[in-house]
């Protein structure tokens, strides 16, 4: 089985844990960039991204390969923006018609609004089976990552 963990981050959290996860299930890892990349200033990309979220705009995308098509499973990850998935995710589950072969995604948030974001996912993902919720590392409740992270590691073995 052909297997990618494919992801965006926007400020390093998101990618640290797909590296990780990458590692370990020793599958393909897949970044996913904006084209053109939100401003500097974390109060600029809050309300940029924030709004494009919130209304499910789809910024253009680069980091795709052409052969997206060929993993049989893709684990996805991505930050939480406005109780929603980030826009540049929304963009890659749309625009790839991969969404049949993500069957598992792992969210991060700074604000703890990932409980309102994954009902929806499971909503775009018809065969989403396991999901994991993550704080933001600067939040105080992200010390329980690791095990957590572990434990879906294990999971999907």
């Amino acid at each position: 089985m052909k297997r990618a963990v494919v992801y965006f981050s926007l400020s390093g959290n998101t990618k640290d844990v797909a590296e990780r996860i990458a590692g370990q299930l020793e599958a393909d890892l897949i970044e996913i960039q904006m084209l053109r990349p939100l401003p500097k200033s974390m109060f600029a990309q809050m309300m940029i991204g924030g709004m494009q979220s919130s209304f499910g705009l789809k910024p253009r995308i680069t980091g795709v390969p052409d052969n997206i098509k060929e993993y049989d499973e893709i684990i996805l990850g991505t930050p939480v923006w406005a109780s929603q998935i980030a826009s540049p995710t929304n963009t890659f589950i749309s625009n790839y018609e991969i969404a049949e072969r993500v069957t598992a995604v792992f969210t991060l948030s700074g604000g703890g609004d990932n409980d309102k974001c994954l009902p929806k996912l499971h909503k775009k993902l018809p065969n989403l089976k396991k999901v994991i919720a993550l704080a933001d590392r600067q939040n105080p409740i992200s010390t329980s990552n690791d095990k957590k992270i572990q434990a879906f590691i294990s999971e999907l073995g």
